[in-house]
C-alpha cells in the first residue's frame, strides 16, 4: 500500500474541547516510519499507549503516565490523507479542538505530504465482530479495501437515522468526512457541563443541535452531517492501531469505546497471526 509522509513541520494551536486548556501540537517529519508522540519520558509509538475511550473522546495513556486527550481528530486526519509516518509534539493536556473537525488538519497537512514508499497494511482474514447492550454493533470483515459503513439513529427529527457508506480514498475523506464537526443536542449541554467536559466548547467549535434544526446560527456543512463525524471519529480511533487496515468496518451506533474495543480485538486476533 502506498503512504504518505510528513515534509515539513505544521503547528495547530487552540483549546481543548473538553479541558478547556491551551494547547499546542507540532507535527514534523518521522526518522522512522510510524505516527510517534514526543512526550516527557521519551518517543513512543501511538500503538505502545493503552487507550481509555468514553462516550466523548479518546485518551491515550502512554507507557511514561502521559496521558493525551480527545487524539481522534488528529489521527483521523493523518490517516485519512495516507499519513504513516509523523512525529507529533504536545504542550497541554488535550489536542486542540480547532473547528471541532479534521478540516483544519487535513488542509494545513494536505500540501505538505509526500510518497513515503510501500507499507504493509493489517488486512482483516475473519469476521471479528460484537455488540453492546443498548443495541450497538461493531465488527469488521476481509475486504480488498478500507470501506466503513455508519449508521446512527436518534430520537431527534434533525438526526433521525442516518447512514454513510463507502471506500475511504483520501478524496473521499478530503471531501466528504473531514469537514464534519463534533455535534452535541442542546438537550445535552448541561450534562455534559456536570461531568466537567466540554469546558472549551463553542459555537465555533462544535455543532449544536435542537430537535428540528442546528441553532440558528448553524447550519451542516455536508450532508448528513452528524453520521460522518462519527465515520470520523472511527478513523481517527482505529489509527491507535498504528498501521493502516484493509478491511470493511460496520458499525451502528457504536462510539469511541466499541471502537477501541474493536482496536484491541483487531490486535488480539490479527497481530498474532
Amino acid at each position: 500500500m502506498k503512504v504518505q509522509r510528513i515534509k515539513s513541520e505544521a503547528r495547530f494551536r487552540g483549546v481543548g474541547i473538553h479541558s478547556g486548556c491551551p494547547s499546542e501540537v507540532v507535527v514534523t517529519p518521522s526518522e522512522s516510519p510510524g505516527l510517534f508522540f514526543s512526550l516527557p519520558g521519551g518517543v513512543f509509538p501511538v500503538q505502545s499507549a493503552q487507550t481509555d475511550g468514553t462516550a466523548r473522546s479518546t485518551t491515550l495513556v502512554f507507557p511514561d503516565g502521559s496521558r493525551v486527550m480527545t487524539v481522534e481528530h488528529l489521527l483521523a486526519a493523518l490517516s485519512g490523507l495516507g499519513v504513516w509516518s509523523a512525529l507529533l509534539s504536545l504542550s497541554g493536556p488535550e489536542m486542540p479542538a480547532m473547528d471541532g473537525s479534521a478540516k483544519v488538519f487535513s488542509e494545513t497537512l494536505a500540501p505538505l505530504c509526500e510518497p513515503e514508499g510501500d507499507i504493509t497494511p493489517l488486512t482483516v482474514t475473519r469476521e471479528i465482530a460484537f455488540g453492546s447492550p443498548d443495541g450497538g454493533y461493531i465488527g469488521v470483515i476481509p475486504s480488498d479495501t478500507f470501506e466503513i459503513t455508519c449508521s446512527i439513529k436518534y430520537d431527534v427529527p434533525t438526526i433521525g437515522s442516518q447512514v454513510f457508506e463507502g471506500v475511504m480514498s483520501r478524496d473521499t475523506f478530503i471531501e466528504a468526512i473531514a469537514p464534519a464537526r463534533t455535534f452535541v443536542l442542546a438537550s445535552e449541554i448541561g450534562e455534559i457541563r456536570k461531568r466537567g467536559l466540554g469546558r472549551g466548547g463553542a459555537l465555533d467549535n462544535v455543532l449544536v443541535i435542537e430537535d428540528e434544526a442546528p441553532l440558528p446560527s448553524q447550519v451542516f456543512r455536508v450532508p448528513c452531517e452528524p453520521v460522518r463525524h462519527k465515520v470520523l471519529d472511527l478513523m481517527g480511533d482505529l489509527a491507535t492501531l498504528g498501521v493502516p487496515l484493509r478491511g470493511r468496518i460496520v458499525a451502528y451506533r457504536s462510539g469511541h469505546r466499541m471502537h477501541l474495543e474493536l482496536v484491541r480485538r483487531i490486535r488480539r486476533g490479527l497481530l498474532k497471526d
